[in-house]
């Protein structure tokens, strides 16, 4: 794949921040990243990845309920639509590597003083990038 997406995926999976704002910018640029796939593909092979694309707008939307200054305040990337030429695998890899920072960042949110509603927040968003995450690694076309 070209560097359309692999370098500001590598960006991001590296220099986003910690914690909520992160988890908020990581899922965002994969849910666009996960519908521009998607836009790519004919709509009988793209379903899965429409599903990946829910998943991660539900742990957007609850990240937003949790803490509502995250839109405002994060950087929200999207990744631009493919090229023709772009290759899916490489493509899925990129998707699956913001899915995997979003998780990371979750699972150390874990590891604060969290309130249970911030925790049970937490987990719910970590349910929902796991199902993305199981859409992402289907095997496609």
């Amino acid at each position: 794949m070209s560097l359309s997406w692999t370098a500001p995926a590598d960006v991001l999976t590296e220099y986003a921040e910690p914690g909520w704002a992160g988890i908020w910018t990581l899922t965002h640029a994969a849910a666009h990243a996960a519908l521009h796939l998607a836009d790519a593909l004919p709509l009988i092979d793209a379903i899965e990845l429409i599903y990946a694309a829910s998943y991660l707008r539900e742990a957007q939307g609850k990240l937003e309920c949790a803490r509502p200054e995250l839109p405002a305040r994060c950087a929200a990337v999207d990744l631009g639509p493919l090229n023709s030429d772009h290759d899916f695998a490489q493509a899925q890899l990129v998707l699956d590597q913001l899915t995997t920072a979003a998780l990371d960042r979750t699972s150390d949110l874990f590891d604060t003083d969290l309130t249970v509603a911030d925790a049970m927040t937490v987990a719910d968003v970590e349910d929902a990038l796991r199902c993305a995450q199981e859409k992402i690694l289907r095997p496609q076309p």
